[in-house]
């Protein structure tokens, strides 16, 4: 037998649309968890400028900016030409000046946090990203979170921090760092399970197997690294990424030839890319590298 609630007969039956949408917000103000998204730097008025020329659009955004300091939408799109330029330092002064007109931005507080984990600083990264947790729930934080404990020797808190990330936003790249991160605190069996669960979750995305394969090599299982890196390839085969990955596990077990091969296969739809794959290895010594 199914009840309605009386709330939400009250709600539906009696309200005008205009009440519900009000509802609805309150409703998601209330609880993140609900489906109302965080502001992201992409859904910002200034996103098409900067994603067209971002070092044009930072000269229109400053002069933007000191015509009406107390405005801090200016000062946010601001920061995120900064971001999309690394220029880290200035993304950082941007968003603190965002900051400084509304102390409880939770987009601000991001963009800040992300700037100083490239920066390598981590703990004012991760202050930046709890803070903007205490104002919306974001997927991003928690990413940002996971990075900057990975990078201080946290991996078990890493993991945590990028499982929340994965259930937030479903995303495979977050699976595969919530791998690295289990890897990293020895829990081999369980970041293998990670890698597993996102490829079935995501059959035809190569990137938990270019993951795995760089940590299976590094433990020592070649032919496991070979299989996953063939795997990948199977699924995108003109792509750097993968084909990057095979190149490496071949020349690193010591299979000239065939990496040679591979850099030959690259080179037929990407030269720069094979360049640069075929210099890399020349130099190369045989270790696995993590992103």
């Amino acid at each position: 037998m199914h009840t309605t609630r009386p709330w939400l007969t009250s709600l539906t039956s009696r309200t005008s649309r205009r009440s519900r949408l009000i509802a609805l917000v309150a409703l998601c103000a209330l609880n993140a968890f609900v489906g109302c998204a965080p502001r992201t730097m992409s859904s910002l008025s200034c996103s098409a400028d900067i994603h067209d020329d971002a070092a044009a659009a930072t000269i229109k955004l400053t002069a933007l900016a000191s015509a009406d300091p107390s405005n801090k939408e200016p000062q946010l799109c601001l920061a995120y030409a900064y971001i999309a330029q690394q220029k880290y330092p200035a993304a950082v002064e941007a968003s603190t000046s965002a900051l400084a007109i509304d102390k409880d931005d939770a987009l601000a507080l991001r963009m800040r946090a992300f700037a100083r984990y490239r920066l390598g600083s981590y703990p004012q990264a991760i202050e930046d990203a709890n803070a903007s947790l205490r104002s919306e729930t974001s997927g991003e934080a928690y990413e940002i979170l996971g990075k900057c404990k990975m990078r201080t020797g946290d991996a078990a808190g890493a993991a945590e921090d990028f499982r929340i990330w994965a259930n937030l936003d479903k995303s495979i790249e977050a699976r595969c760092w919530m791998g690295s991160a289990l890897w990293t605190t020895g829990d081999t069996a369980g970041a293998l399970n990670t890698w597993l669960a996102a490829e079935l979750a995501a059959p035809h995305d190569p990137e938990p197997l270019i993951w795995k394969c760089g940590f299976l090599y590094r433990a020592g299982d070649k032919s496991g690294a070979l299989a996953a890196a063939q795997r990948a390839v199977e699924m995108a085969p003109k792509s750097p990424q993968t084909l990057g990955a095979l190149a490496r596990v071949q020349a690193w077990s010591g299979d000239e030839g065939g990496a040679a091969a591979t850099v030959a296969q690259l080179n037929v739809t990407n030269p720069a890319a094979a360049a640069k794959l075929a210099k890399e290895l020349k130099s190369s010594v045989p270790t696995a590298t993590v992103k």
